[in-house]
């Protein structure tokens, strides 16, 4: 974390204890990161902050092949476990070129105590509550109530 901190000075902030394996961390423009303590992930984390805001809480695992990137914000809360090959984006292409943006970007909230499985996406202006679980397989957007249990039906 050391060399982290010395390459991004004030723009990227360690709780006090990380258990990182393969931690690629990228900040432009003014985005910031900011970790908590106790965290880990097993394999590779990628945390790319692009002129956003990436805060993730205390306690929160992360398995192998998780991308967390942002534009805007992005907050997880404490004590959050994600399966592997999981994407967060708090932004768009903006395909539709209904701006001069490139992007279009709106936050990603994630509450405390959320469990997400292996291969979920989660998209741009999405808030999951507390406690809420997410199945294997899920693209995320939009509101999901605290105690939620969200899976992919198969047909």
């Amino acid at each position: 974390m050391g060399l982290r901190k010395l390459r991004f000075g004030g723009k990227f902030k360690a709780g006090a204890i990380q258990t990182f394996d393969k931690l690629h961390v990228e900040i432009y423009k003014k985005g910031s990161i900011s970790l908590g303590s106790y965290n880990q992930n097993r394999g590779n984390l990628y945390l790319v902050a692009d002129g956003g805001h990436i805060e993730i809480g205390d306690h929160c695992f992360f398995n192998t092949g998780a991308s967390i990137s942002s534009t805007e914000s992005i907050k997880i809360g404490n004590n959050c476990k994600f399966g592997n090959n999981l994407v967060i984006v708090d932004h768009d292409h903006n395909f539709k070129n209904e701006s001069d943006e490139e992007f279009l970007s709106s936050k990603v909230e994630i509450s405390d105590d959320c469990w997400v499985g292996a291969n979920v996406t989660i998209l741009r202006g999405t808030k999951i509550g507390r406690k809420a679980v997410i199945g294997a397989g899920c693209v995320i957007k939009g509101d999901i109530p605290e105690g939620a249990k969200i899976i992919q039906k198969r047909v």
